[in-house]
């Protein structure tokens, strides 16, 4: 009896070793260089993998949550909630201060099967972005556009919800952001100067061309307005980050298998 109990027992860590790794070879390993979008499925043209990462960068950049958006051909036979999830774990995506990451994972559809959907959430915005929010998103903003074909459409208008919810529970500036913080301060003190001094010029040389310089120094207030500045960057445009321009890396965050997903 003692023989075939070792050997039951040897069996079993057998086949649980086998699972394990059947798991770990199905979930991708982690991009190098490592992003954000990560488009294996290639639903997204280049543009709009441009736009999204840089969408995302600068959101990591400034509140230090990562958002990887994730698709995949084939899911393997796995739920997709456990490939999220393990795609979150193994992946690190968020920070290990927070783990205040989330996993959009897509699985478009592919022939005769259907599509699949999951936001896998880590432990640190679960207050943020509970499974009810998760599932609204899923069916409200990610489904509609993805049963239309619209991935990107839907990737980015769940993106846009999911960053509000997460910025309102962690918000961060990263450490290497001091440079560009204080470059703009800089500019915005170095504009003043500029139409304070012009102003200054003018008032001396005449009532006449007071009028028209003073209305040019109104135009230059708003020029200097920092608001839709840092706005634009966080909502994704094409110009050129203002934190930045690449992605730092996952920071080691995990997950507990908070989130949610459907089909389509």
């Amino acid at each position: 009896m003692e023989i075939i109990r070792k050997i039951s027992l040897k069996t079993a860590l057998i086949v649980i070793g086998a699972v394990f790794t059947m798991v770990a070879n199905a979930i991708p390993t982690r991009p190098e260089p490592q992003r954000l979008v990560n488009d294996q499925a290639s639903i997204f043209t280049p543009d709009q993998k441009e736009d999204l990462e840089r969408m995302l960068v600068a959101f990591d950049d400034s509140t230090s949550n990562q958002i990887a958006v994730v698709t995949v051909l084939d899911l393997e036979g796995y739920p997709a909630s456990e490939y999220a999830t393990r795609i979150g774990l193994e992946w690190g995506v968020g920070s290990d201060k927070f783990d205040n990451g989330v996993v959009l994972l897509v699985k478009p559809r592919v022939g005769n099967s259907y599509g699949e959907v999951f936001i896998a959430v880590g432990y640190g915005l679960e207050g943020a972005i509970p499974d009810a929010y998760a599932k609204r998103i899923v069916d409200t903003e990610l489904i509609p556009h993805l049963s239309e074909g619209d991935y990107y459409g839907g990737v980015v208008a769940a993106c846009e919800v999911l960053m509000k919810l997460a910025s309102g529970e962690i918000s961060e500036l990263r450490e290497d952001d001091g440079e560009d913080v204080a470059w703009v301060i800089a500019s915005i003190f170095l504009v003043i100067t500029i139409v304070v001094i012009v102003i200054a010029l003018n008032s001396k040389g005449g009532s006449g061309n007071g009028g028209g310089t003073f209305t040019g120094g109104g135009n230059s207030r708003r020029t200097i307005s920092t608001g839709p500045v840092i706005h634009g960057e966080f909502g994704g445009g094409r110009s050129g980050g203002s934190f930045g321009g690449g992605f730092g890396g996952f920071g080691g965050g995990s997950f507990g298998g908070g989130g949610a997903g459907g089909r389509f």
